[in-house]
């Protein structure tokens, strides 16, 4: 497909100029000065020329776990107080011909609930794209993978999973747990009261804690990048690695976060 072949020649170009950068430049992303390669990568989604709509309304009962995966659209993602799921699906094509052999699939598999596009066949298929509107249970379990594009998270209560690739990542107010993958993409999460691991790479994320009961315990590692923190935490720096470590109240829960060329900065409020 098209967003495949692009992914791959953006990711080798960025391999290409990386390599080039600390080898023969010999920048040390470590400290605060700034690279001598800015990366910006386009993350705007499409105007498609047409689109069609898809709901779905999915009583709770025993499902605890929902997917969503999407591509060149938004994922917005909410915990409501009632007892039901439901997704808005926006589908999007460059022509009439291939909108009419997209949809939105959604398949239950015991105790979890899953929704993706599917329709796309053929490797010279135009472009096509999918955005999603979500409000699901609180307490359940979200896992979100977005493609080109972004993912909005809003007053969530649950266990949430992201897996964003050259994507917007927003997440305002987030009662639990969550786990984040980033690549290419820009990560900010504020109002964040819970467990937190991250993982990115050339990418510039932002993460602001809120005070809780058992306070946090932090295990923080950047390589060739930038690390802001105002918790207090002891900072090493190995070569081109930045290491911050260190519990505040009881250390009861803990923030991890591996970054690779990219910035990262924690705010404790």
């Amino acid at each position: 497909m098209r967003i495949r072949r692009i992914t791959l020649a953006v990711l080798f170009l960025l391999t290409v100029l990386m390599i080039a950068d600390v080898r023969y430049l010999g920048t040390d992303l470590s400290t605060n000065r700034q690279s001598s390669i800015n990366f910006n990568v386009d993350r705007k989604a499409p105007d498609f020329a047409v689109e069609k709509q898809q709901t779905f309304v999915q009583p709770q009962n025993g499902l605890t776990a929902l997917v969503v995966k999407g591509q060149l659209g938004t994922i917005e993602l909410t915990s409501t107080t009632e007892n039901t799921i439901k997704v808005s699906a926006t589908i999007g094509a460059e022509n009439q011909e291939v909108l009419d052999r997209l949809e939105v699939k959604e398949t239950v598999s015991g105790s979890e609930v899953r929704y993706e596009l599917t329709g796309q066949n053929g490797e010279g298929m135009a472009e096509s794209g999918v955005s999603f509107v979500v409000e699901i249970p609180a307490g359940m379990e979200a896992s979100i993978e977005q493609n080109f594009g972004s993912i909005k998270v809003d007053s969530f209560v649950g266990f949430l999973s992201l897996d964003s690739n050259f994507s917007d990542v927003d997440v305002r107010g987030l009662e639990g747990t969550a786990t984040i993958q980033s690549n290419f993409s820009d990560v900010d999460l504020r109002q964040i009261a819970g467990p937190i691991t991250l993982q990115d790479s050339f990418s510039t994320s932002t993460v602001e804690l809120l005070p809780i009961d058992g306070g946090y315990d932090f295990d923080l590692e950047v390589n060739n990048g930038t690390l802001k923190q105002n918790a207090g935490l002891k900072v090493n720096r190995v070569e081109k690695r930045t290491l911050a470590q260190g519990p505040t109240g009881e250390g009861v829960h803990p923030v991890v976060i591996r970054s690779s060329f990219g910035t990262v900065t924690v705010k404790l409020d």
